[in-house]
């Protein structure tokens, strides 16, 4: 019996491995080095002026993806306006200037103080301090109609990420007990002030605008946190906050699976077409001046491999249904996908599986970097995919960063969905990946072509083993998105 066992996954192994080969001859045939790449090289001109959500050139970026699209053979999905799901994003521009006077302390915006939620301010009323503004800390105070001091994040230990997830859920509770302002006060330590300043004080994306004025205050002294116990009252003034609708739209479509029963199933293969557009001061570099953040790596590469399993699938269909979802203001704060997850176009239950393409560069084209791997249940269609093309598919070499919860694969593993996202290779955030990611220098030029083409063909690869897997991936035991893909998958 054991070696009938041993003999019938041997032979399992060899079929596996036949198709896998046929699967590579197809691919290459479709996926050529001048067509594979021509995606790249055209989102990433200088001509598309960096693809921001901002700029008018977005939208020759979203229609030349719909056109390959169509072309490919890929259909329109029900709800959609041909290939595209839009919506609007909210711009925000904070206020140009103001203050904040408490007794003889002043501080002015853009300085230690930024504004970085609701109109503008003209109050003056009593101030009072709710130390990390948790619904029992305000149970204790009276804030109606008080400005609200309080701690940025939930307790000593917060970073900037978590401080900033948690200013929504202050500013509703504060709204809620009658405040008329908050003020969260900066000590973290993670990130430094001026990189703080750099984001608050330029235009940003928001979700909604809110309903009183939020303010952040760079770290203040014992002293001045003294003055707040005896609630002096305070004057807040500030001018030039505006908000403005951004047409926006993904661009997607689908292809049929070709088994009746899997066929009810899609994976979804994502990539944001979106970049961080033009700079506002020109730079020069060894002789050439620049202003424009061309994206080649952040993310015109992802959609390049996301716009070939398209071509590939258009003519090759998976036993599973394949949905094709190139995301919007992803560098605004993952908003095209956080949309499509919360107004999807098919059912979260059907979608099994996400293979995202993101990227801030590369520094070893030995490998791709699965952010992920080691999560999900598909690890072995992935690194299978990687090693027909001669690189090592690993996992993720800087987990401190927390770079699966920063990209559009997040907002449908939230859902339960298991989605890594497919990048290229990196062995630490270093001196090279930071030369070029979110900076000018991040262009065609500078490419290795031949690791381009790697990369993208392997994707395609790992993307037909996981839709032609008989098996539905599932998240790892213990992984904290497991609940959510049981109550997602097994839920009456």
């Amino acid at each position: 019996m054991r070696i009938f066992v041993l003999t019938l996954g041997s032979v399992c192994l060899a079929l596996f491995s036949h198709a896998q080969s046929a699967s590579v001859q197809q691919i290459n045939t479709i996926v050529t080095p001048e067509a594979g790449l021509q995606p790249l090289h055209f989102l990433a001109a200088d001509e598309l002026k960096g693809r921001s959500p901002k700029r008018p050139e977005i939208d020759v970026a979203a229609k030349y993806i719909s056109d390959d699209l169509k072309k490919s053979g890929v259909k329109e999905i029900d709800g959609a306006t041909g290939y595209y799901q839009s919506f609007s994003l909210m711009s925000a521009t904070p206020a140009q200037e103001g203050s904040l006077q408490v007794n003889d302390k002043s501080f002015s915006i853009g300085d230690d103080l930024l504004q970085i939620g609701g109109k503008d301010a003209g109050l003056s009323a009593p101030i009072v301090f709710a130390n990390f503004g948790s619904v029992a800390d305000l149970n204790k105070l009276d804030v109606k109609g008080k400005i609200v001091v309080t701690n940025l994040g939930i307790n000593d230990s917060s970073n900037v990420r978590e401080g900033f997830a948690n200013v929504r859920a202050k500013h509703d509770a504060v709204l809620q007990k009658g405040g008329v302002a908050l003020i969260e006060i900066f000590r973290q330590k993670d990130v430094p002030w001026t990189a703080v300043q750099a984001h608050f004080g330029a235009e940003r994306s928001v979700s909604k605008e809110d309903s009183i004025p939020v303010f952040l205050l760079n770290s203040v002294d014992e002293t001045f946190m003294k003055s707040l116990v005896a609630a002096p009252k305070a004057t807040l003034k500030t001018s030039g906050n505006s908000v403005r609708n951004l047409p926006a739209k993904n661009v997607l479509g689908w292809i049929e699976g070709t088994d009746s029963k899997l066929k009810e199933q899609y994976i979804v293969l994502s990539a944001h077409y979106d970049h961080i557009g033009v700079a506002t001061t020109p730079q020069t570099e060894g002789g050439v001046t620049d202003s424009i953040y061309n994206g080649a790596r952040d993310n015109a590469i992802g959609v390049t491999a996301v716009m070939n399993a398209a071509r590939y699938f258009g003519k090759h269909p998976p036993k599973r249904s394949v949905l094709f979802i190139l995301y919007t203001a992803e560098e605004m704060g993952l908003l095209g996908s956080r949309y499509f997850s919360d107004n999807p176009l098919v059912p979260i239950k059907k979608i099994v599986y996400n293979l995202n393409c993101d990227n801030g560069g590369y520094n070893d084209t030995s490998l791709v970097t699965i952010i992920g791997l080691g999560r999900t249940s598909a690890d072995d269609d992935i690194k299978a995919a990687a090693a027909a093309y001669g690189v090592k598919a690993t996992p993720d070499p800087v987990p401190e960063l927390n770079l699966f919860d920063r990209s559009d694969n997040l907002n449908l593993a939230i859902k339960g969905v298991p989605a890594p996202t497919f990048g290229m290779g990196i062995t630490g955030f270093d001196s090279v990946i930071r030369k070029r990611y979110h900076q000018l220098a991040d262009d065609v030029a500078s490419f290795d072509q031949r690791y381009a083409l790697v990369y993208v063909r392997s994707y395609v690869l790992a993307a037909k083993n996981i839709a032609d897997n008989p098996k539905q991936a599932m998240w790892i035991k213990g992984d904290k998105y497991e609940a959510a893909w049981k109550q997602l998958y097994t839920a009456d």
